[in-house]
């Protein structure tokens, strides 16, 4: 269905794209022709030369984008004479480097169909570079090319003409390929400001081309048709922020995962409302309300993500805190305090049932009234003011525990596999009637991280987790040839294997 691939510029938040590409990749997306402007040509022309979504995440990891900055002495090469801040020359040779390594030197040696969009300044006209129209040129400086922003970096010379960013004409170059064959990778800001406040000249005139640039983001897609197009919200990031900390990439490739998994569960209205049927008020997850139940009963939510970790058939349980039992990673999601005026309208308040710490403050685990349940279920379907990401917990459960290194998983990547709801339905427990909606990801391992997950397996000494078959998990811990209830596994553990079947 999708034949080519198309990368929005996007300066440093380019991340996202790769965080969306290894999405589309693990659907079984492969692209016969990318293409892109700036930040996505760098996506495309490693996509091109045969890097994988994951190789990329590695290259992203292992470089601080500050230090690409070859700045000259303002003294031998004036602003005015220069045109940029920096020459550019070392981003070149970077990415000449890593394609090297693959044996793509031109862009006639692209296993697969590249083309990199580019603004003639000279001219001012697009130029569309590809291996029809320049087979000798160089991959690295066609990249270059592209990605030289205004007054940032230096243009490239070619031939008379003055080479610079392809965002300045054309940041998302929809017309590169036949549109109904195309999927579309869109970086799109809702919440576009500046994340820093310029304090010297250099910092003044990075913000206003990365506020140019990134304004850009704001038109309108063009009205050519599209197979599909996955829409991701990078955030307040700039497009010239080039000093980003381990976080913020990962935040940024995230985002990406976040999108595109959304879009491949309903391309069409790239949500997950797709998955949930809507019958009427409240029942926009497929709840049947009880007739009973009048518009002022409270209905109890308990909303959460859950990580299904894999390695060779066997699944990581981590044992409950508050119940004695082993269950997947992951928990309860929270709200962003950006929902709280818009939840407290609805009447929505938190579970009291369970007492309310630093740890469980704005936990998704609340009472919303019968009236209310339409519009809270629209709320939490948006994904607008609410985690949307299992990263938080991961985080608390593997890593600051010690678990697992944070070098190796600093910033994992997770697919969105599938949604089970269970609900209204009365709980004797809480005395109330529930509904449990869980979120059901599974880890992406790069190879490093594979291999940290079988070392934990294999050495199977830390207390509190457990690695367990298939057959364990769905009998909840009971072996059946030796009739003994080997340990304690949780009602919804079966969840991470039935996500996403059928």
């Amino acid at each position: 269905m999708y034949k080519y691939g198309v990368f929005q510029g996007g300066g440093v938040k380019g991340i996202a794209l790769v965080g969306a590409l290894q999405v589309a990749e693990s659907r079984g997306v492969s692209f016969e022709g990318v293409g892109g402007t700036s930040a996505g040509a760098i996506v495309a022309a490693l996509y091109a030369a045969g890097y994988t979504s994951a190789e990329m995440r590695l290259i992203l990891e292992g470089v601080q984008f500050d230090s690409l900055l070859d700045r000259a002495s303002l003294v031998r090469l004036a602003l005015a004479k220069r045109l940029g801040l920096y020459r550019g020359k070392l981003f070149q040779d970077w990415i000449h480097k890593h394609l090297a390594k693959k044996g793509v030197h031109l862009l006639k040696d692209c296993p697969k169909h590249l083309r990199i969009v580019a603004t003639n300044l000279t001219e001012r006209t697009i130029v569309v570079l590809d291996a029809e129209s320049y087979p000798n040129l160089e991959v690295a400086e066609a990249v270059r090319m592209s990605m030289s922003i205004p007054f940032v970096f230096e243009p490239v010379q070619s031939g008379r003409n003055l080479m610079v960013d392809g965002g300045v004409l054309s940041n998302f170059p929809l017309s590169l390929f036949d549109g109904n064959e195309t999927l579309g990778f869109r970086l799109h800001s809702r919440s576009a400001s500046l994340p820093f406040a310029p304090e010297g000249y250099r910092e003044y005139l990075l913000a206003i081309m990365g506020a140019m640039l990134d304004g850009r983001d704001n038109y309108d897609v063009q009205t050519k048709k599209l197979a599909g197009l996955i829409e991701i919200d990078p955030g307040r990031f700039s497009s010239t922020q080039f000093k980003l900390n381990d976080s913020e990439k990962a935040d940024l490739y995230e985002r990406g995962v976040s999108a595109a998994s959304r879009f491949f569960i309903d391309p069409v209205n790239t949500d997950r409302s797709q998955q949930l049927t809507v019958h009427g008020a409240g029942s926009a997850i497929g709840l049947k309300t009880p007739a009973e139940i009048d518009d002022e009963t409270e209905i109890r939510f308990s909303i959460s993500s859950l990580v299904r970790i894999e390695v060779d058939g066997q699944f990581l349980l981590t044992e409950g805190n508050r119940i004695d039992q082993f269950q997947p990673v992951g928990g309860v999601l929270k709200a962003f305090s950006t929902a709280h005026a818009k939840l407290g309208n609805l009447g929505v308040k938190a579970d009291s049932k369970i007492p309310i710490d630093q740890d469980s403050r704005d936990d998704l685990r609340v009472f919303v009234p019968r009236r209310s349940i339409e519009a809270f279920v629209q709320w939490y379907l948006e994904g607008r003011g609410r985690e949307t990401s299992p990263w938080r917990e991961f985080n608390e459960e593997l890593i600051e525990t010690g678990v697992l290194s944070s070098d190796n998983f600093r910033s994992p990547a997770f697919d969105y596999i599938g949604r089970r709801v269970e609900g209204i339905r009365w709980t004797n427990y809480f005395q109330c009637f529930e509904v449990l909606i869980a979120e059901v990801f599974t880890l992406v391992p790069t190879l490093k991280q594979i291999e940290e997950l079988k070392a934990l397996r294999d050495r199977n000494d830390r207390p509190g987790f457990m690695w367990a078959s298939p057959a364990l998990i769905r009998a909840l811990g009971y072996d059946a040839a030796t009739q003994r209830q080997l340990t304690r596994i949780s009602d919804h553990s079966p969840w991470i294997l039935d996500a996403g079947i059928g």
